[in-house]
């Protein structure tokens, strides 16, 4: 059952998992791709009727903060706008992994404009979130969504630096629109990296122009609903894009985090060969969400599934993830959206990373939770498991 998978399958996630020891889930690459292979095939009619539901949502919804008399209808459509934002991305995403629909050109067609209408740039979000690591080498030595500091790189680093650190993993909500925004879209998916090979960094410039002149669109719209309305411009902009905005990079970023944070979660320093002892269903949390939440976002939210075969398209995702966490039983990592308790469990306990003990500890370097790959450093020196605070279900 654990034979080397042919070489197109190992392509979709690269070589994380290698040699002969099993990963620590106790599953071997190969057999859960198997399990999950039949999930694979994209629907182009599904594909394209999504994204079209979708955008005539957003369009009729931005449509109501324009023109509608009453202040809360205005904003109810403005987080409604902001939420679908979010789902556009998430289809997006699936073009850029190719498995929106079944065409190469199509999905090239499609995620472009669904990653322009949520202010994203596809050539970009193909650079960034394929090429440079994200899926061949999660929680790996390459920079990263919330990768964290290490005790020493914050003891090292400026106070605003710090102070900053601080503020992005702090309970709050404001601190995952800033993340979000910052982070993310500001430093990681706006401007074209430098490293970018030219012929598709023209193409990153273009489509970044093309960003740039939605945005002034729209603030252009909030000016004009001013001037209409007789109220003042900076009032429309916060209720035309502002809102919207914050929504969708607030849900965004708070997603992000949960899906790659958690105490049991390891991330790993250049040269760590701990690194090939985990497969991406033990490196990513299924965050479990009422069924009418998950449609509505297109279960952007059954993560682990996704990695573990990102030619799944986010249409069968949830049998997917189903299948996954039946194989997985006990080794499969959830949590619930609305378990609150929970998470705020998680971003007390996980401020800073120790690459070199695999604990998260927090910023004044006291250890908060030892991850599966502490075990491990532990079972190579011949010494029992460590033990720590890291059960979820007390908290």
């Amino acid at each position: 059952m654990s034979q080397q998978l042919a070489a197109p399958l190992e392509a979709w996630e690269g070589t994380q998992v290698s040699g002969r020891r099993l990963p620590v889930s106790g599953f071997a690459r190969a057999d859960l791709v198997r399990a999950l292979l039949r999930f694979r095939r994209p629907d182009s009619a599904i594909g394209v009727r999504l994204l079209v539901i979708d955008v005539l949502i957003v369009a009729g919804a931005w449509a109501l903060v324009l023109w509608a008399d009453h202040l809360a209808l205005r904003l109810a459509a403005g987080v409604l706008v902001g939420f679908k934002l979010a789902a556009v991305y998430t289809l997006a995403h699936d073009a850029v992994h190719g498995n929106l629909v079944g065409s190469a050109r199509w999905n090239r067609v499609l995620g472009t404009f669904g990653y322009w209408l949520t202010f994203h740039n596809y050539r970009i979000r193909h650079y960034d979130h394929l090429l440079l690591g994200h899926h061949p080498h999660l929680c790996g030595p390459q920079h990263d969504a919330y990768r964290p500091m290490s005790p020493q790189q914050y003891a090292a680093a400026s106070p605003l630096r710090r102070a900053w650190e601080r503020f992005q993993r702090a309970p709050i909500v404001i601190s995952f629109f800033a993340y979000g925004v910052a982070q993310r879209w500001w430093c990681a998916e706006f401007f074209p990296p430098a490293a970018m090979p030219p012929q598709h960094k023209a193409e990153a410039r273009w489509l970044q122009a093309a960003v740039i002149g939605w945005i002034a669109a729209l603030v252009a719209l909030a000016w004009a609903s001013a001037r209409w309305r007789g109220g003042g411009f900076g009032m429309e902009l916060a209720v035309v894009f502002g809102l919207p905005v914050f929504v969708f990079q607030t849900t965004q970023a708070m997603v992000l985090y949960v899906q790659h944070t958690h105490p049991d979660i390891p991330w790993f320093g250049p040269g760590d060969d701990l690194i090939d002892r985990f497969g991406p269903e033990s490196l990513t949390v299924h965050i479990e969400a009422p069924r009418f939440i998950g449609a509505a976002s297109h279960d952007i939210m059954e993560h682990p599934a996704h990695h573990v075969i990102p030619a799944i398209p986010c249409y069968r995702l949830h049998e997917a993830q189903t299948e996954l966490n039946r194989i997985l039983g006990t080794k499969a990592l959830r949590t619930h959206v609305f378990a609150l308790r929970r998470l705020g469990f998680i971003m007390r306990n996980c401020k800073l990373y120790d690459y070199e003990r695999h604990c998260w500890t927090d910023f004044e370097g006291r250890v908060t939770s030892y991850t599966q790959a502490a075990a491990l450093l532990n079972e190579d020196a011949g010494h029992d498991g460590a033990a720590a605070p890291r059960e979820l279900a007390a908290a």
